[in-house]
């Protein structure tokens, strides 16, 4: 795990508080958090403003999934949006040709995405 790096064992906003937290005491400071659950980057906001920082001036914070939650957080949330009915139809296909023949090799997907750009990294211009 490099010195700019924490795991979190759960999504949830608590433990990426927690993450963020830390990071957030490492010299240098970060200057952006990429979460991989927007759950995970609400926690991180949290923690951003309670270091008497500011998402996204100071630091900038973006997770996954494009929950809800995110459009509505101040700031909103910038997100990577997945497209999960693709996620499943490709999961439950190649469980079934593995149920049919387990000695098929694995396989790498990657899933259509959206990089969907919020308030949360979009800094501000100076004045002047």
């Amino acid at each position: 795990m490099g010195a700019l790096e924490r795991t979190a064992a759960h999504y949830g906003r608590a433990d990426g508080y927690a993450a963020a937290a830390s990071l957030l005491r490492q010299s240098p400071r970060p200057d952006a958090i990429f979460c991989y659950s927007d759950l995970l980057a609400m926690g991180a906001m949290r923690a951003v403003f309670d270091a008497g920082l500011t998402v996204p001036d100071d630091v900038a914070i973006i997770g996954i999934d494009d929950i809800e939650e995110g459009r509505y957080s101040r700031p909103s949330l910038s997100t990577v949006s997945l497209d999960t009915a693709f996620i499943a139809r490709t999961a439950v296909a190649r469980l079934a040709a593995r149920i049919e023949d387990p000695a098929l090799p694995a396989e790498e997907f990657i899933a259509p995405h959206t990089l969907i750009a919020r308030e949360s990294t979009e800094t501000r211009p100076s004045p002047g």
